[in-house]
């Protein structure tokens, strides 16, 4: 009697922890699997670190409302009719995100911490790599990243696609850039 008790003991000890890591896994994959897709054009690409896996790092462009500036974003309320984006609005507040029906936040716990809402990171598996890296190359086409937003303002990309660019975007990428005037040096006495 106490040999079939010792066997149901050591037989729950093997299986209570994988059952709990199989939970663990398939909430995760719940969370991951959840929320309203957008398509972000992004700009600054810089493709895979041999040295940490394949991945696509890059900034996102987001369309601004009015003349935000992107640096030091913290909050963002999306509209459009996802996955279409058509305006991405700086918010000043945590208080005031929550009156948006497609919040981003900043998350301090993220690979770029604070900035995340300015830079992100896509890992690829090794074949698709070297095909993005090309394409990245390619001046003529422009970056899409798909980002799955959540309801708590959370949000990971999980896709990225190339389009050509179209004429307005090639007129300011080839548009003469401003340099700002150079002060005259004064002679001394």
């Amino acid at each position: 009697m106490i040999r079939p008790m010792h066997s149901i003991v050591r037989l729950a000890a093997v299986l209570l922890p994988a059952l709990g890591l199989a939970a663990l896994w398939g909430q995760s994959h719940q969370t991951y699997n959840t929320g309203t897709e957008w398509e972000v054009p992004i700009m600054g690409y810089d493709p895979r670190d041999i040295l940490r896996g394949h991945y696509v790092e890059f900034t996102y462009d987001w369309p601004l409302a009015g003349d935000a500036d992107e640096s030091g974003l913290m909050f963002l309320c999306l509209s459009g009719d996802a996955p279409r984006l058509v305006r991405a609005t700086p918010v000043a507040s945590a208080a005031e995100l929550a009156a948006c029906p497609h919040p981003l936040r900043a998350e301090a716990d993220h690979i770029y911490g604070m900035t995340s809402l300015e830079r992100g990171r896509l890992y690829l598996d090794q074949y698709k790599a070297a095909m993005v890296d090309a394409q990245l190359r390619d001046t003529e086409q422009r970056g899409i990243v798909t980002i799955r937003q959540r309801e708590d303002g959370s949000f990971t990309p999980v896709a990225i696609r190339f389009r050509p660019l179209t004429p307005g975007e090639r007129a300011a990428r080839d548009a003469p850039r401003e340099e700002p005037p150079v002060p005259a040096i004064m002679d001394a006495p």
